[in-house]
């Protein structure tokens, strides 16, 4: 039995229990096994706060069924070609002169080090000069490549892409 179908079990003795003393147990247990999955903490603290059972029942639900209960991916906005090819230069000259100013770093000595700089992704330039979405489109496009919290890529197998 894992702790989701423990935290089931005990919820629908709950429902069925009638000795208010058993039923705090209840609900104590269950705010031990509970805060140890990956729930709402706001929307837990008011189920056990109010005693919600109908509450409980849906945040279980939730945990036995994940793909059941999550969002629908808004569709991406329609960006020009214009728009996207100047964002990828945007882009290159960034990483371009993010990748320069690595290799020209100065060392505790006078000398410079010379090593190769070993940038290969970024944040991409701020919602104050493109539109945040203009990145996730050109990712679906092939043209980037997401790394993972906000940093991405050029794809390695196409090597650069033709901008006119």
């Amino acid at each position: 039995m894992n702790i989701i179908q423990k935290v089931r079990d005990i919820e629908t003795k709950l429902r069925s229990e009638s000795n208010p003393v058993r039923q705090m147990e209840s609900w104590g247990l269950l705010e031990r096994l509970l805060g140890r999955l990956p729930v709402d903490v706001g929307e837990l603290e008011r189920v056990l706060k109010e005693r919600d059972a109908i509450g409980l029942d849906s945040m279980i639900a939730k945990l036995e069924d994940p793909e059941a209960f999550k969002t629908k991916e808004e569709p991406l906005p329609e960006f020009t070609q214009a728009e996207m090819t100047e964002a990828l230069r945007a882009f290159r000259h960034r990483i371009k002169y993010k990748k320069l100013d690595d290799e020209s770093r100065i060392s505790q000595r006078n000398l410079t080090g010379g090593k190769k700089a070993e940038i290969d992704s970024m944040v991409p330039p701020g919602a104050s000069e493109f539109d945040p979405l203009i990145w996730k489109v050109m990712v679906k496009k092939g043209m980037l490549v997401y790394d993972g919290q906000g940093f991405y890529h050029e794809p390695p197998a196409q090597g650069k892409l033709k901008l006119d």
